[in-house]
């Protein structure tokens, strides 16, 4: 996500909170008669009073337009950015470029990953998250991993990528799944 997209987010949500604790605080207050000259009851117009009238179905369908307009502009807004695969290296010079291929690279560290015995795969990609580069490594491990083994493999591959790619600034995430069963104890169904 894009830091405007998450400063809109807590924006809204901020937003939203004051307005629900205020109108909870209001509503105390009257029910408890702290507010000095409120009304005994009180008269609410809902959208009963106006389903007669002539413009009430073009109004609800424009704002259903727009909400769901809205709504898809905003799931869009949170998707992660794919980002160009080819960067350019720190040694180009005036003799030439030297591009890397983050792509290829990701996706190499994972497979590299995936010859380690206790993970069973892995795949990569490069995205764009709240203005930074981040390389993304999931696997999925066996069950009965040793941890500190994946740990020191997923720390060596992760140096490895930030040598091959030598870009300063790349950060990696990397997010381990667990098989449901273990490959290496399986028992065939069919004998």
């Amino acid at each position: 996500m894009r830091r405007g997209v998450i400063a809109l987010d807590r924006t809204v949500g901020l937003l939203i909170a004051f307005i629900l604790i205020a109108c909870g605080a209001f509503a105390l207050c009257w029910w408890y008669d702290v507010l000095p000259g409120a009304p005994e009851t009180l008269k609410v117009h809902g959208p009963a009073d106006y389903t007669a009238t002539s413009w009430w179905p073009w109004a609800t369908g424009v704002a259903g337009v727009l909400l769901i307009l809205l709504g898809l502009w905003w799931l869009v807004r949170h998707l992660p950015r794919r980002v160009s695969g080819r960067f350019s290296l720190p040694a180009s010079d005036q003799n030439g470029r030297l591009h890397a291929d983050a792509h290829a690279a990701v996706a190499a560290a994972a497979a590299d990953l995936a010859r380690i015995p206790e993970i069973r795969d892995g795949s990569g990609r490069v995205v764009a998250d709240r203005g930074e580069l981040v390389a993304e490594l999931q696997c999925t491990i066996e069950p009965t991993a040793d941890l500190e083994t994946v740990h020191a493999a997923i720390t060596r591959t992760a140096a490895d990528l930030h040598t091959v790619l030598g870009l300063p600034h790349l950060r990696h995430r990397v997010r381990l799944r667990v098989a449901r069963n273990d490959r290496t104890t399986a028992q065939p169904r069919v004998v």
